[in-house]
């Protein structure tokens, strides 16, 4: 793993470990209560901060921004492109 995904399911499996078998790339952490929407505020705020990146609103209510993997790649993308 890399340091962005890393970072992701630390918040993400702050209170709830993810199973085992999970597909990490489709996994729809809000859908499935791992983040509710006071802690993706703060989720935003973590990931905003710990990568020096902004997330746009559409960004912020994509179905990309939903998944782990969707939210590995938008992480991603902003931070190569700033290089």
């Amino acid at each position: 793993m890399d340091e962005i995904r890393d970072t992701i399911l630390e918040f993400i499996e702050r209170e709830y470990k993810l199973p085992d078998d999970v597909d990490y790339d489709n996994f729809d952490y809000i859908a499935n209560g791992y983040v509710d929407s006071m802690g993706l505020v703060q989720f935003v705020a973590i990931l905003e901060d710990d990568f020096d990146i902004e997330f746009s609103k559409e960004e912020l209510f994509s179905g990309e921004f939903r998944t782990i993997g969707g939210l590995e790649r938008l992480i991603r993308e902003k931070t190569e492109n700033r290089e």
